[in-house]
């Protein structure tokens, strides 16, 4: 495995290239259901009737973020992203939906916010992506208002041992494959494959939210248990 110096300096390689392509190949690699599942991230968050505030961590170019914006209760989103380069195609998309968002790069482990300042928090497809993923759910936790809920959206290798094998030689063979002639940097899709494989089960993520803080943990599996949503409360009284 890298070290985490390695490992940050490759993230923003990967996602400074694929910037341009990456909503494409989001719909290719997962025939739209990568849509599907934020959607569902979107209508799971438990807003105030006024709609509050919603951090939006490793946003990207905005999918998620936008999704959460379009709620009836129209809540005041903020998106946050290591790499500056995913953020433009973000707020071209928002800028045509007309929506409002607040976008600024920055780093999940050191969120340039107060204490208990957002109703809820999201990151989809990004945890994996970061060295200390405790610290980083932590101090989500930490921008969150007591009984705020974080969701995290993110792949994982399926529970169902013959889903589990088709999915392992996707990931291993064609991914990379279909990542490279789109993008023209299959390394960078068989780095993404790699992070995926080695991503804990839902049982040992829940218990890597609880190490953070987190109470109430809970999994729901999405498409034969591709992706799933993890979701944790920050304590009340906290």
């Amino acid at each position: 495995m890298m070290d985490e110096t390695t490992q940050v300096r490759e993230v923003r390689r990967i996602f400074n290239r694929v910037a341009p392509v990456y909503d494409l190949l989001n719909r290719i690699l997962s025939l739209r259901e990568d849509v599907r599942w934020r959607r569902f991230v979107a209508r799971s968050l438990r807003l105030p009737a006024q709609g509050g505030r919603v951090l939006d961590v490793a946003t990207g170019t905005g999918d998620l973020a936008l999704a959460i914006a379009a709620r009836p209760e129209r809540p005041r989103v903020v998106g946050l992203d290591l790499v500056p380069a995913m953020l433009a195609p973000a707020t071209r998309k928002a800028r045509r939906a007309g929506a409002s968002l607040g976008l600024l790069a920055g780093d999940a482990l050191r969120l340039p916010f107060p204490d208990a300042s957002f109703d809820a928090a999201t990151i989809a497809f990004g945890i994996r992506n970061i060295p200390r993923r405790v610290e980083a759910m932590a101090e989500m936790g930490r921008v969150l208002k007591p009984g705020g809920r974080l969701h995290v959206l993110e792949f994982t290798t399926p529970q169902h041992p013959a889903v589990r094998r088709v999915y392992t030689r996707y990931l291993r063979h064609l991914l990379p494959r279909l990542g490279g002639l789109v993008s023209g940097d299959a390394s960078s899709y068989q780095y993404l494959a790699d992070t995926i494989l080695h991503f804990p089960p839902p049982q040992a993520f829940r218990r890597e939210m609880a190490a953070a803080g987190l109470v109430a943990a809970r999994s729901h599996p999405l498409t034969h248990g591709i992706a799933w949503v993890h979701v944790a409360e920050k304590p009340l009284g906290i």
